[in-house]
C-alpha cells in the first residue's frame, strides 16, 4: 500500500493485543527494526515492513495468503483515517525447468533474440513485464512480470500484480476503502494469478 503511515505503531504486541494475530505469533516474532522511519518484523507466516510512505505485508507460508488478507483488512479497518492512495495485490510463482536448454528455450519464446544479435553479444531475457486489465475489472491495472528465478535454477519466476487506486477521489486521505476492496477482489486476484501463471507456462511448452 502507498500512503502515509506511522511505523512505530506497527508492532507485534500491538497486533496481538487487538486479536489480529495470535499471542504466540506476537511473542515469537523476529523484529529487525522498529523506529520512526521504519518498522520491519516477521512471524512464522508473514512479514510486515512499514515505511512512512509504504506498507508491505508478505506471506512467508504460501498456505496463509487467506489470513494475510484478513490481517491487512483488520489493520486498515482500525486505522481507517490513515491516508492510503494505492493498494496492490501480488502473487509469486517459481517454476523449475528440467534442463538449462528448456529454460533458454522459454526465454527465446518470450523474447526472440534476432533483433538483439546485431546490437549485443549473448542477449538473454532478464525481465519482461506486460500491462493490461483483468476482464470485467476496469478499476484495476494488471501487471505480469517474467524473470529468471533466483529461488530455483534453472527456473522461471512469474509475478502477477493487480494495482488499485482509491476512487472516486484518489486524493481523499483515508483508508476506509481498503478492507472493502480486499474483500471484493482478493480471492479472484489470487485465483486469476495462479491461472495466468499456469496457462503461460503451458502455452510456452506447446509453442
Amino acid at each position: 500500500m502507498v500512503g502515509s503511515f506511522n511505523p512505530t505503531i506497527f508492532q507485534p504486541r500491538w497486533l496481538g493485543s487487538l486479536g489480529l494475530i495470535r499471542a504466540e505469533d506476537a511473542e515469537n516474532s523476529t523484529i529487525a527494526i522498529i523506529q520512526a522511519q521504519v518498522a520491519d518484523f516477521q512471524t512464522d507466516w508473514f512479514r510486515l515492513q512499514v515505511l512512512q510512505n509504504r506498507l508491505l505485508l508478505q506471506s512467508i507460508d504460501a498456505t496463509h495468503y487467506g489470513p494475510l488478507k484478513d490481517l491487512a483488512a483488520g489493520m486498515l479497518a482500525l486505522l481507517s483515517h490513515t491516508p492510503v492512495s494505492r493498494m496492490a495485490m501480488t502473487r509469486w510463482f517459481h517454476y523449475k525447468m528440467e534442463t538449462a536448454e528448456e529454460w533458454h528455450e522459454y526465454g527465446h519464446k518470450l523474447a526472440p533474440k534476432e533483433l538483439w544479435f546485431p546490437l549485443i553479444e549473448g542477449p538473454g531475457l532478464r525481465s519482461m513485464m506486460m500491462q493490461g486489465k483483468r476482464k470485467g475489472v476496469p478499476d484495476g491495472n494488471l501487471f505480469i512480470k517474467v524473470e529468471p528465478s533466483l529461488l530455483v535454477q534453472p527456473g522461471l519466476f512469474v509475478e502477477v500484480t493487480e494495482d488499485f487506486v482509491k476512487w472516486p477521489d484518489p486524493d481523499a486521505e483515508d483508508a476506509k476503502w481498503v478492507p472493502g476492496r480486499l474483500e471484493k477482489h482478493w480471492d479472484d486476484v489470487m485465483k486469476y494469478a495462479e491461472k495466468v501463471a499456469h496457462d503461460l507456462l503451458e502455452t510456452l511448452a506447446r509453442k
